[in-house]
């Protein structure tokens, strides 16, 4: 498995109720103490920390706009789902403290992020990893990191060309063993691989919650470019709480 390098577009929100639902995951995270990951020749914990803070406190006033409004449309609109119940539900429990691997960002992002906008297709693409994911009950923050790390491989599009014989939404090899090339440009069966190979890192690597996302991401893609996932993060987690809130 290889990466190639992505250009991002500028970020064209979608949906103000998403950033609403990943204030409220940001929130409910906790403080996370994972180690900030190094991006080229080095991105330092300070950086880190300053971005996840500029990126939380960014989201808050938006959440606290659409707090707002929705406040004042309460008396006639139809009761929302809280994002408790949504992760609650995407773990499979009632009620309680959730553990790292179903929060959406279980600790401290790692280094500048990137974003970029996103059409039909490509979130119809993420759409089907965040199913599959849940499918496999392998919790939010595993959606997180499929997403992310598909966003670095393809954009999100479900490509048929890539470096060597890498295909799809993962630039997976057929000669490396991931299926044949009709398999690994079909967005489901190649987010399932995915899945099954990130489910593989983390059996045998008990932190993997909390580890940096890129760590996770590299565990299975083995990448020339490793620190490369970690800058799609919190457009990620936006993402994948768009989709959960479409799911429950």
């Amino acid at each position: 498995m290889r990466s190639f390098a992505r250009f991002p577009r500028a970020l064209t929100p979608r949906r103000a109720l998403a950033v609403t639902l990943l204030g409220g995951a940001l929130a409910g995270a906790g403080a996370g103490a994972a180690t900030a990951a190094t991006a080229g020749s080095a991105v330092s914990q300070a950086s880190t920390v300053a971005t996840h803070s500029t990126a939380t406190r960014n989201i808050t006033a938006q959440l606290d706009a659409a707090g707002r409004v929705q406040a004042r449309g309460a008396a006639a609109a139809r009761p929302l789902t809280t994002w408790s119940a949504i992760i609650h539900a995407a773990a499979g429990k009632a009620t309680g403290a959730l553990p790292a691997a179903d929060r959406l960002l279980p600790a401290e992002v790692s280094g500048p992020q990137s974003q970029m906008s996103l059409d039909s297709a490509q979130w119809a693409n993420a759409t089907t990893i965040v199913q599959q994911a849940m499918a496999k009950h392998m919790g939010l923050r595993s959606a997180v990191i499929a997403v992310a790390t598909a966003m670095q491989e393809s954009q999100l599009v479900n490509i048929n060309y890539g470096t060597y014989d890498s295909l799809g939404l993962f630039q997976q090899q057929p000669d490396m063993g991931w299926g044949t090339a009709a398999q690994v440009t079909d967005p489901a069966y190649a987010s399932d691989a995915f899945l099954t190979g990130l489910g593989q890192y983390q059996a045998s690597n008990p932190g993997w919650a909390t580890q940096p996302l890129w760590q996770a991401a590299q565990g299975v893609q083995k990448s020339a470019f490793p620190y490369a996932y970690a800058k799609w993060e919190v457009q990620a987690a936006h993402i994948v709480a768009t989709v959960a809130k479409g799911m429950f």
